[in-house]
């Protein structure tokens, strides 16, 4: 695996924003990715978001994740108060989200880690099921 490769699926009828990531995370390119998403005409503040994670490495250090949570803290107004849930399957994924977890201030902000895809929408309230959501992510694991 070589770069991020990320791509997002916005359902405003869920008030959720699927994300599918596979590759190499580093903070920059994830940083880029949250930019190109607000600036989506479907975007809106206080959409939840579905993070799958479980097709990255993570080539991130603390600064690295706290350089990521500063600019969450600083573009609070863009995102609103949301809940994100983290899904993740490998030990390199679990350490840098609960890094990232504990490390986040922003109180508007509710961010939980997963295993598995049904208990990360029974968190987010989300009204998806478990076969739905892989109707959403499988044509983002091939975009």
């Amino acid at each position: 695996m070589s770069g991020l490769v990320s791509t997002y699926k916005i359902l405003k009828e869920y008030i959720l924003i699927i994300e599918y990531h596979t590759g190499i995370l580093d903070a920059d390119s994830f940083i880029d990715f949250k930019k190109k998403i607000a600036l989506d005409p479907l975007f809106a503040p206080n959409l939840h978001f579905f993070v799958h994670l479980k097709k990255v490495t993570f080539s991130t250090n603390l600064e690295d994740i706290d350089k990521y949570a500063k600019f969450l803290e600083a573009n609070f107004k863009v995102y609103g108060n949301r809940r994100v849930a983290l899904i993740t399957n490998t030990p390199n994924q679990v350490v840098s989200t609960t890094m990232f977890k504990m490390m986040q201030q922003n109180k508007s902000q509710s961010v939980e880690v997963f295993s598995t895809n049904t208990s990360a929408l029974e968190w987010l309230n989300s009204k998806l099921d478990k076969d739905e959501i892989l109707g959403v992510l499988a044509p983002l694991m091939i975009a």
